[in-house]
């Protein structure tokens, strides 16, 4: 955001001094047998992996990045796909897994979505075997706070590498009440400055397969940190992706203190969540399956921005920012007058503590 005279940077940056010197404080408290490092992934950048992955499951393992694109490259390195190879990826979503495709230069083929949240339907998938034919991977995309179906993704296609993108649904649960990122192959999380938690900046990929994680390590850490993941012969040919000790105490915070607020985020998401269908809108999810603090809502954005407008929360909680999610239609489905409205139809609001509040407003209007 560009100001309209000079400030100190004291003034203009005051959110961000004030949540570095959180997390310095309470990183300081902590305990480490290891000083931070992106050689070693000692330190912070453990304490970060260590949380995010407690997150998921007992036995996940957890790697930092330093953006969620870079952990979906990672995954789908990690995964074997390869130049000229096809990846299935919804028919509407964000750009990222087309970003990511477009780096590792491999096709992209458009899956069918749910014509009511837009996320990968496996209701959709089983009739047509055809769409699995060729498929080096599928990156299932998690949006608006809610989580695709991706444990019946697995049943219905058990060949084929599955990788979450989980940027926008931290803390979701499939419909079986199981953690996001718990049911692929690998999943990429997002902590940038719009989303919540938020690091600023950062990333993170997880697994619970260690041959998957010990070769996501191999493609983007120093070889340093490659042997201290087991890798025998460890790689230095290989583009560095290391994320710093900096932004993984910023997420490591940031995560430790969403983890604290999840019950109260749901509580009041779920009543807040009443009230909006008590003005007669639609909300796509229930409150235990989505993210934290996420309702997300079918209707326009000035129909939800007049039913939240004015409502009070409680426990220090505030709406932190009311959106209309950047969704593309992906080129092969272009044709599809259905999608195109979807994409415009989905309203996110987001609840946050009153801190974080003005960071976040003012990052969601920079990007739209």
């Amino acid at each position: 955001m560009q100001l309209d005279v000079p400030h100190r940077a004291g003034i203009a940056d005051r959110d961000l001094l004030e949540e570095i010197s959180a997390a310095c404080r309470w990183w300081s408290r902590q305990r480490t047998w290891l000083v931070s490092s992106s050689f070693t992934g000692g330190g912070v950048i453990g304490a970060f992996e260590h949380l995010v992955a407690g997150r998921v499951a007992r036995d996940a393992l957890a790697l930092a990045l330093p953006s969620g694109t870079a952990a979906l490259v990672a995954a789908l390195r990690a995964a074997g796909v390869r130049p000229g190879a096809t990846i299935g990826v919804p028919a509407l979503g964000w750009t990222a897994a087309g970003a990511a495709a477009s780096a590792l230069r491999v096709r992209t083929r458009a899956l069918p979505v749910n014509q009511v949240t837009g996320l990968l339907d496996p209701a959709l998938l089983a009739p047509d075997p055809g769409l699995a034919g060729g498929l080096a991977a599928v990156v299932a995309v998690h949006q608006h706070g809610i989580a695709c179906d991706v444990p019946e993704l697995r049943r219905i296609w058990p060949g084929i590498p599955v990788i979450e993108d989980a940027a926008w649904a931290w803390g979701a649960r499939y419909p079986d009440g199981a953690a996001v990122g718990s049911a692929a192959d690998a999943c990429a999380f997002s902590f940038d400055a719009a989303k919540t938690p938020s690091a600023g900046e950062l990333g993170c990929l997880v697994t619970r397969t260690h041959a998957w994680y010990a070769s996501a390590v191999e493609l983007t850490q120093h070889p340093v940190r490659q042997m201290v993941a087991g890798v025998l012969s460890p790689k230095d040919d290989q583009p560095m992706m290391r994320a710093a000790p900096a932004a993984a105490m910023l997420g490591a915070f940031a995560v430790q203190r969403h983890t604290a607020q999840a019950p109260l985020l749901r509580q009041a998401a779920a009543l807040l969540a009443s009230d909006l269908e008590g003005a007669g809108l639609t909300v796509l999810s229930a409150a235990e399956s989505r993210s934290p603090g996420v309702i997300s809502v079918k209707a326009s954005l000035t129909r939800v921005r007049a039913a939240v407008d004015g409502l009070a929360l409680t426990g220090g909680l505030t709406v932190a920012s009311v959106r209309r999610p950047e969704s593309r239609v992906h080129p092969q489905a272009a044709d599809d007058p259905g999608l195109l409205e979807l994409a415009g139809s989905i309203v996110t609001v987001t609840l946050a503590s009153r801190r974080r509040k003005r960071t976040y407003q003012a990052e969601c209007r920079r990007r739209g």
